[in-house]
C-alpha cells in the first residue's frame, strides 16, 4: 500500500539528524550573503591626496633648502636707501690777484747739428706657427663661440621666463618667495620644481594622442651653470608616445635659464594628467 505524501514528509524528517535543517537554512543565508559582501565594501576607498598643483615663477633662481612659500611668488625688492643730504660747501676766500712777473727776453739758439743717417734695421723673419699651435688655438676659439651661443641662450630663456611670469598669479596676496612644503630658509623655488617647470614648458602632446595616465621617473644630471650633462628613464611609462614626448622636451632643456646651487642629480616624475591640467 503506498504512502500518502504527508507520511512519506515524516518518513524522510525522521531520517535527518536532528539540527540538520537549521544547518540548511544556515548554508543557504550564507550563499547568499557572500557576493553582497564581495561586491558591496563595507568601508568606502579614500581617494588618495593629490599633490599640490602649482606654477613655478622661472624668472627666480632656484635653492637647494627653499623656505616655506610660493614657488611663484615675485621677490619684494629692498626700498631704496634715502640719500643722504649733501652739506653746503664753504664760500672760497677771495684770493688776492698776484703781480704778473716781467717776461724773459728770448735767448737765441745755436741750430742743432744733423744726425748722420743711420742704416735701416732689416725686418725679423717672423716665426713659423707649427700645427699643433694653430689647432689649439682653433679649439679657443671654437671653445669661445660655444660660450657666446651658450650666453645668448641663456639671455633669450630669461626674456622668455620674465614674459611667462608676467602672466603668473599667486594665489596668496604677498606671498613670501619659496615651496609650500618648505622648511628651510633660502627665498626661491626648490631645484626640482624649477627644473620640472621649465621641461614642462618645452613639452607639447595633444590630449587626444594618448589614453589613460601614463606616468615616467627620469634622472637628470645638471651642471652649477644649468647645462644638462645626462639624463635616462629610471621607469618607463609603457606608452611610447608620452615617452618620445618627454625626450623631446628634455632635449629642448639642455640649457637652463637660470644656474642651480650645484651639480646636482635630479628624479622628477612627469605625469600625463598634472601636465595637461597645468594652470
Amino acid at each position: 500500500m503506498e504512502l500518502s505524501r504527508k507520511e512519506r514528509w515524516q518518513q524522510l524528517q525522521s531520517v535527518f539528524e536532528p539540527g540538520f535543517r537549521r544547518m540548511l537554512l544556515i548554508s543557504l543565508l550564507l550563499h547568499l550573503l557572500v557576493p553582497i559582501l564581495y561586491y558591496t565594501p563595507l568601508f568606502p576607498k579614500s581617494e588618495p591626496l593629490k599633490p599640490p598643483v602649482y606654477r613655478v615663477n622661472l624668472v627666480n633662481k632656484p635653492v637647494k633648502h627653499p623656505r616655506a612659500g610660493r614657488p611663484e611668488a615675485v621677490p619684494s625688492k629692498p626700498k631704496p636707501k634715502p640719500k643722504p643730504k649733501p652739506k653746503p660747501k664753504p664760500k672760497p676766500a677771495p684770493v688776492k690777484p698776484k703781480p704778473l712777473p716781467s717776461k724773459p727776453q728770448p735767448v737765441p739758439k745755436k741750430p742743432a747739428p744733423k744726425p748722420a743717417s743711420k742704416p735701416k734695421p732689416k725686418p725679423k723673419p717672423k716665426p713659423a706657427v707649427s700645427e699643433a699651435q694653430e689647432n689649439l688655438l682653433q679649439r679657443r676659439l671654437e671653445q669661445l663661440r660655444r660660450e657666446q651661443e651658450r650666453k645668448a641662450r641663456i639671455e633669450e630663456l630669461k626674456a622668455a621666463a620674465l614674459a611667462e611670469s608676467q602672466k603668473l598669479e599667486s594665489p596668496i596676496e604677498n606671498a613670501p618667495l619659496g615651496m609650500p612644503e618648505g622648511k628651510g630658509d633660502e627665498a626661491g623655488p626648490g631645484a626640482i620644481a624649477f627644473v620640472k617647470e621649465f621641461i614642462q614648458q618645452q613639452w607639447s602632446l595633444s590630449r587626444y594622442q594618448v589614453s589613460g595616465n601614463p606616468q615616467a621617473e627620469v634622472l637628470l644630471v645638471y651642471s652649477a651653470d644649468g647645462t644638462l650633462l645626462h639624463y635616462r628613464f629610471l621607469d618607463k611609462s609603457g606608452n611610447t608616445i608620452f615617452d618620445d614626448s618627454l625626450v623631446r622636451a628634455i632635449t629642448r632643456s639642455k640649457q637652463l635659464p637660470q644656474p642651480l646651487p650645484e651639480d646636482m642629480e635630479l628624479q622628477i616624475v612627469f605625469n600625463l594628467k598634472e601636465m595637461l591640467d597645468r594652470p
